[in-house]
Parts: C-alpha cells; sequence; structure tokens
C-alpha cells in the first residue's frame, strides 16, 4: 500500500548560495618517516551532528572532505568527526568516487582500531569550524572540543514576545 502525502515546503530563495567548499593546500611531513607530502583538501562542510545509538547519544561535529595526494592520484573522500571533550579528529569513513569504501564505521564510533586524521588535516577542519558562526566555543587541536549551546525554538520565541 502506498501513501502519499503533501507536504508543504518553503520556496527556495534564489538569492540563498549554497556554501563554497573550501580548497587549501596542506604540506606535512610524515611523523615516522620523514617524508615531506602535499594534499590538495577540499573541505565541503562541518556541522553539527547528533547520533543517537546502542552505545549512547554522540555529540560534536561532522565534517566531510576530499584528499588528493597529487594531480595523477584518486581523490579520496574523507567523513570526519570530533566529539565533544576529544582534542583531535577521527576518520569515520574513507571512499572512492568509484565508490570503491576504504574503511567505514558510524558518527563518532571510536572502538578500537579507530583512526585519527593527521594533525594538518585536523587543523583545516577546526579552522573551517571557526569560520560557521556560532558553531564552536572552543576547538583548539589538543584541547577538549566545546560547542556553543543552541539555543531551542520555543526560548527564542519566548524572548522575542518579552
Amino acid at each position: 500500500m502506498t501513501v502519499k502525502t503533501r507536504t508543504p515546503r518553503p520556496a527556495v530563495k534564489k538569492t540563498a548560495k549554497a556554501p563554497q567548499p573550501v580548497v587549501t593546500v596542506v604540506d606535512t611531513r610524515h611523523p615516522k618517516s620523514g617524508l615531506s607530502i602535499s594534499y590538495r583538501v577540499t573541505v565541503g562542510t562541518v556541522e553539527r551532528a547528533e547520533v543517537i545509538s546502542e552505545a549512547g547519544v554522540s555529540v560534536g561535529l561532522a565534517a566531510r572532505l576530499t584528499i588528493q595526494a597529487g594531480p595523477g592520484q584518486r581523490p579520496v573522500t574523507v567523513m570526519a568527526s570530533r566529539l565533544i571533550g576529544e582534542g583531535e579528529w577521527h576518520i569515520d569513513a574513507m571512499t572512492e568516487r568509484n565508490g570503491r569504501v576504504h574503511f567505514s564505521r558510524g558518527f563518532g564510533n571510536r572502538q578500537p582500531g579507530g583512526r585519527r586524521l593527521m594533525a594538518d588535516l585536523g587543523d583545516v577542519l577546526t579552522l573551517c569550524a571557526y569560520d560557521v558562526r556560532g558553531l564552536v566555543e572552543d576547538a583548539e587541536p589538543g584541547r577538549p572540543l566545546k560547542l556553543r549551546k543552541v539555543k531551542a525554538k520555543r526560548t527564542a520565541k519566548v524572548a522575542a514576545e518579552a
């Protein structure tokens, strides 16, 4: 049985623009070998995320970025997260454009075998998080993440009426 419902959707304003991705080149040095590598990093989104799972509630930042090691290399899309109280970013999923999955876990999954994002790439994500107005209170590398409080619509409405 198919049930069709009509939901009113507000018209999209033509003046509203989608946020442009941040493109930057990151020069980093491999911690063990000392090899210097340049990556082209395109940050698509950095946003607040809250997920309820069997393990509990995970609240923090979720980011989507594309990393390309060189012009002839295939770009890799990474989904990363940083939960409240954590000092570094972790990789949740890593895929290629053709659909090949290198690594995949749910948002905020920190079970053994989790992977940390390289510190230089984490710094780029942290700067992008600071650029989003009202998202983070403190997100310095190595320090616990603190998000800004989200005001409920009801509270904002009551304040506006007063």
